[in-house]
């Protein structure tokens, strides 16, 4: 059985109302607020929100657009894909807050993930929503 297998536990419902992802400016932000509880999480992602954060205490959600999404139902793995991941070993879920923390390495160009994220979508992991994967040479 894989991680993709279980069945995620629902968390409680958020108390927010986010706003619709059509309403986003021109850089994709939606609105500013709110927390990054599991609920909150979930309802924005299933409205097309993301957050990140802005400043250090404010969290942005954004739809920005276009926005790359791939399609997991409808992948299609091509030969030489299949050949080129024979060199790597995949590993599902084993040192999911050891990925988010390296994620957040603040000498990465770009980066965003704080503490504060790191621990929430760790929670979220803990529920069965959120997912790491890992390929090592």
């Amino acid at each position: 059985m894989s991680a993709f297998d279980v069945v995620p536990t629902e968390p409680s419902r958020t108390r927010w109302r986010l706003p619709a992802a059509h309403l986003a400016d021109g850089q994709g932000l939606v609105g500013v607020g709110a927390d990054l509880e599991p609920g909150t999480l979930l309802a924005a992602y299933r409205t097309g929100l993301f957050p990140m954060p802005m400043g250090r205490r404010d969290i942005g959600w954004w739809s920005p657009n276009p926005r790359g999404i791939i399609p997991l139902d409808g992948l299609r793995v091509s030969h030489s894909l299949r050949q080129s991941c024979r060199k790597y070993e995949v590993r599902v879920d084993t040192c999911f807050r050891d990925v988010m923390v390296r994620c957040a390495d603040p000498r990465r160009p770009h980066g965003w993930i704080n503490a504060a994220f790191v621990d929430a979508y760790t929670r979220l992991h803990e529920l069965g929503w959120a997912h790491s994967v890992v390929f090592k040479k």
